[in-house]
């Protein structure tokens, strides 16, 4: 047995709960990425349109930080932090999530932003979490640094308990006895977590890491594991970050975890038939896919070209090019060999044409 056919069956839930950040659907067909620094700081909106240039789906806005010790940088606050989220918003188009730290914040974040963070600390803060859920806005509800699941869930209770089912859980790491990450991811959680509850399953894995290098790793996993959403720290010079400098990764990172997601959504993630809209937005996620994939095809293409040039050999591979068309025929059934033989040398030749300064035939 393959684990392909288990993938959508042990991960996926036909019934999970969307809920909405803005225009951007949690719990669908597609993993949102939400992105930006720990904290907004001078040059916030620079750091927005890298994030939303390397394909992030929500930009974090963040203008008010608990932070461990009280000499660590808070945020700019609301007065200095809220213009730069709206002119992040009004530049990239994104929607912004930020972090109240009391009930008094949620009024003020109010029409800055488009859903609100309940961070871990704030988990057990139940009078924060039943404003949370009076405001009507989308909740994304970390999992405090020890709770259990039950714990998690009876947090989320509280805002629905106001009427408001917009909930996002979002795991961020439990603090266990492991140093060498700042947390420790709980990746069983999102496979548990779906037999007891059908709200959207987020991962943060900047939090669980707390080292830039292994942020790639771990949101592969969650990946993998069937997160609806990623909630990851994205600054255009990470050494520079005034909050969790650490664990913040480059744009050029956040673009190939974009990438990695995209593949994984289109491997994935069928499109639900009876809608047309669904079937659509798959689609555009398959292209992005495609795409991305014929674009490193097309730069293998060239290191291929340069080496058979230095060995001389010949430019094209026609045994190699047939056994392309008979095994990529076996994965796609539905085109038929024919249509896959065609598919095949067109890409062929795209990739050669793309190729400087070379002439002659393509390298398959």
């Amino acid at each position: 047995m393959t684990i392909e056919p288990l993938l959508i069956s042990a991960t996926r839930r036909q019934d999970t709960h969307r809920v909405s950040i803005g225009a951007v659907e949690v719990g669908g067909h597609t993993v949102p990425i939400i992105a930006g620094p720990c904290a907004v700081e001078a040059g916030y909106v620079e750091h927005a349109v890298a994030a939303h240039r390397a394909g992030a789906s929500v930009l974090r806005g963040c203008v008010l930080k608990p932070r461990t010790r009280p000499g660590s940088f808070q945020g700019l606050g609301t007065t200095a932090g809220l213009p730069l989220l709206d002119e992040a918003k009004r530049v990239t188009g994104l929607p912004v999530i930020a972090e109240p730290l009391a009930a008094d914040d949620i009024e003020l974040l109010r029409g800055h932003v488009n859903a609100l963070l309940i961070g871990a600390r704030s988990m057990h803060n139940t009078p924060l979490l039943r404003a949370a859920g009076q405001s009507g806005m989308t909740v994304i509800l970390k999992r405090g640094m020890s709770a259990t699941y039950d714990e998690w869930l009876a947090a989320a209770d509280y805002v629905a308990a106001e009427g408001n089912r917009q909930i996002i859980l979002c795991e961020r790491g439990i603090r266990t006895f492991e140093t060498a990450t700042r947390n420790t991811l709980d990746v069983s959680a999102i496979a548990v977590l779906r037999d007891m509850t059908d709200l959207p399953i987020a991962v943060d894995p900047s939090h669980a890491a707390g080292n830039a290098r292994w942020v790639p790793s771990l949101a592969v996993a969650a990946l993998a594991a069937g997160a609806d959403a990623l909630l990851i720290e994205c600054h255009p010079d990470p050494a520079a970050s005034l909050c969790d400098a650490a664990q913040a990764i480059t744009p050029e990172v956040l673009s190939r975890i974009v990438q990695t997601s995209q593949s994984l959504c289109a491997m994935t993630r069928p499109a639900v038939a009876g809608s047309v809209a669904g079937c659509r937005a798959m689609i555009d996620t398959i292209d992005d896919a495609v795409f991305r994939m014929l674009e490193y095809r097309a730069a293998m293409v060239a290191a291929v070209q340069h080496h058979k040039s230095a060995a001389l050999l010949p430019e094209r591979d026609r045994v190699r090019e047939n056994a392309i068309v008979e095994r990529l025929s076996r994965h796609a059934p539905r085109l038929g060999e024919q249509r896959v033989d065609r598919l095949v040398h067109a890409i062929i030749d795209e990739c050669l044409d793309a190729v400087p300064e070379l002439s002659g035939e393509a390298v398959a």
